[in-house]
């Protein structure tokens, strides 16, 4: 079964970090710094002058910075945005069977004392027949595996009337016992489940998946069609499908379903390595509650038989998508950061930049501007930064989001509609950080303004 990464602070990454924050502020503080130091002494003494001046050598500077924290903002949100669809249609894709209350043990027998088929029934069949009766449980049953907490098992099979080697064809092999389908919620398509009576002494039976059904049986009913675990040649038994189940996702939520074939454990004398391991016990209520009852039962039948492996089925879900989790957590997280320092840029350059263009704001009024007009002037100049950086970010993104494209599920890495909620999640952003400049801006008085020239 998958496990969730373990993130914890580094020292080295910690100390790594430190560093570069130093290193970014000296470099990026030498530029104004650079820029107070060849300020002219006599032009900065004039009233009034060392606003423009110092404004307008910083304006573009400032602009571009304020461009590019907007494109980086975007880059990350697109990134963020993807992996959070991705996410979502993997949490709600259709696994095939009903994982809600599923309680999962593993019982792996060993093979030196369990190598006979007789005294391994014997062992499936006592705990079936002591788990079922306990208060909670609807169903119980054994399997090779449970979906997704083992990734192969396949074999190699021979199909009846065909001159094809059986070594160009395989399926996953998985042994159960009678009400497997039923415990995991498995749907039957065609034919019948296995009953009790499939044991040593009866007619081979299997069920495959469709898949497995489509993929070897295209154009005809796979009902009743026989294979065997061998050569066509060989003097293996044939199995007889009697049942065609839905696919389930057993390799991955995102990995294309393969073909599967089911076997009940009574007729395998041999095939010891797909053997039955996993207890499903499906419950009524919370599944961890009988854990224990259920290990108890089992030490009834065998004192020394390793348990291990307890979970549910809801938590093998949640750690098939833990590390996408993850990572969609920490580029969300640093998508939010990069929006935060982008509405503060704007914010910062605009306030500025009002405080900068006050004596020229009271000029304009005092020639009959209207506040109105003062207002859309600042706005027009905040969002202007805006449009440059989001047409930045989407050049960039789109150059930098094939990237993701492999970490990406049933979404494209060019998706227009969250390249569109992007811009306008910017865009907004970018209005309101220059609301409250303009409002300022809109709200000088003349007379006060003037007193600057």
């Amino acid at each position: 079964m998958a496990l969730s990464t373990q993130v914890r602070i580094d020292a080295q990454v910690l100390g790594y970090a430190l560093l570069i924050s130093v290193i970014t502020g000296v470099i990026f503080g030498m530029a104004p710094a650079t820029q107070a130091a060849k300020v002219d002494l006599n032009q900065s003494l004039k009233q009034g002058a060392g606003r423009t001046t110092l404004g307008a050598g910083g304006r573009k500077l400032r602009g571009s910075l304020v461009v590019a924290e907007v494109a980086l903002s975007f880059t990350l949100l697109m990134g963020a945005g993807l992996l959070i669809q991705t996410f979502v249609r993997l949490r709600h894709l259709d696994p095939g069977f009903r994982p809600e209350n599923l309680l999962i043990v593993n019982t792996t027998l060993p093979q030196r004392k369990y190598a006979e088929l007789p005294k391994r029934a014997a062992f499936y069949q006592q705990v079936l027949e002591r788990v079922k009766p306990l208060p909670g449980v609807i169903s119980a049953a054994y399997t090779t595996a449970v979906p997704l907490t083992w990734k192969g098992g396949t074999n190699g099979f021979g199909i009846q009337g065909r001159r094809t080697q059986m070594y160009g064809q395989d399926a996953n092999h998985r042994q159960i016992s009678p009400n497997y389908f039923q415990t995991l919620g498995i749907p039957l398509r065609r034919g019948r489940f296995f009953d009790e009576h499939a044991g040593p002494q009866s007619m081979p039976v299997a069920i495959i998946n469709e898949t497995m059904a489509r993929q070897f049986w295209p154009d005809e009913d796979a009902l009743g069609k026989r294979f065997k675990l061998g050569p066509p040649d060989s003097s293996d038994p044939w199995w007889t499908i009697v049942g065609v189940v839905g696919d389930v996702k057993q390799m991955g939520l995102e990995v294309p379903t393969k073909a599967e074939m089911y076997f009940p454990y009574q007729q395998m004398p041999g095939f010891f390595f797909f053997a039955p391991q996993a207890l499903v016990i499906r419950t009524g209520a919370d599944p961890m509650s009988l854990a224990a009852a259920v290990r108890r039962e089992i030490w009834t039948v065998d004192p020394t038989q390793p348990v291990s492996g307890i979970t549910t089925m809801e938590r093998i879900l949640e750690s098939e998508v833990a590390q996408r989790r993850s990572g969609m957590r920490l580029l969300a997280a640093f998508a939010t950061l990069a929006l935060l320092l982008a509405s503060l840029g704007i914010y910062g350059v605009l306030s500025y930049a009002v405080t900068l263009r006050t004596p020229e704001i009271g000029v304009r009024l005092a020639l009959g501007a209207q506040p109105g007009d003062v207002w859309r002037m600042v706005v027009s100049e905040g969002l202007g930064l805006a449009f440059l950086g989001v047409g930045l970010g989407l050049t960039v993104s789109f150059a930098l989001t094939r990237f993701l494209a492999s970490l990406l599920f049933n979404v494209s890495a060019t998706d227009v509609r969250t390249f569109a909620s992007v811009s306008l999640l910017l865009i907004s952003v970018a209005f309101v950080a220059t609301y409250l400049p303009a409002r300022r801006a809109a709200k000088v008085d003349p007379m006060v303004a003037l007193r600057y020239e």
